[in-house]
């Protein structure tokens, strides 16, 4: 049962202000551009940045996450623009203390726990979201995931004793 591989896919929901800020990004390339040709020549280095910043800049509001559980290890990259991959974080969870459906008892003992707070959820309303507490390095993390059910089959196999649900 070591070799056990799973992997999700999450999309991010876009957050209201990202929308506001792609389409003003490019109103205000498409006005820089306008007035550079009907204006001034210097609106069209306006315009050539604006563009710029928005190839460079915009990607990076599209996320998605993906799990990968494999041998006793979850690794989360994130994927911006579903073009480019960016490794996020990696766990050991040889160092796990506890992966509980969020609203489990079992949780209320690591409420207080200081920790480094991380979510890599959609951030939708009703979501059945999980908590992971795992022990690094530089102390402790708390992590907020939403894992499909082969996921959590898979880790509960390993770590029976740390796996609860609510």
């Amino acid at each position: 049962m070591d070799d056990l591989y799973v992997e999700c896919l999450v999309a991010r929901k876009p957050k209201p202000y990202e929308t506001l800020l792609r389409g003003g990004a490019w109103g205000l390339a498409a006005l820089f551009l306008a007035a550079g040709f009907f204006v001034s020549f210097l609106f069209l280095i306006g315009s050539v940045i604006m563009l710029i910043v928005c190839f460079l800049c915009l990607p990076r509001l599209s996320v998605e996450y993906e799990y990968l559980y494999v041998s006793k290890s979850l690794e989360i990259d994130t994927i911006f623009s579903k073009e480019k991959r960016k490794k996020t974080a990696e766990y050991d969870l040889e160092q796990m203390e506890i992966f509980a459906e969020e609203g489990a008892f079992q949780l209320d003992e690591y409420k207080n726990v200081q920790a480094a707070d991380k979510d890599y959820t959609s951030g939708e309303e009703g979501i059945r979201a999980w908590v992971l507490v795992v022990r690094n390095g530089n102390g402790t993390d708390r992590v907020r995931l939403e894992p499909n059910e082969e996921m959590i089959k898979a880790v509960r196999s390993v770590f029976p004793r740390k796996v609860f649900n609510a």
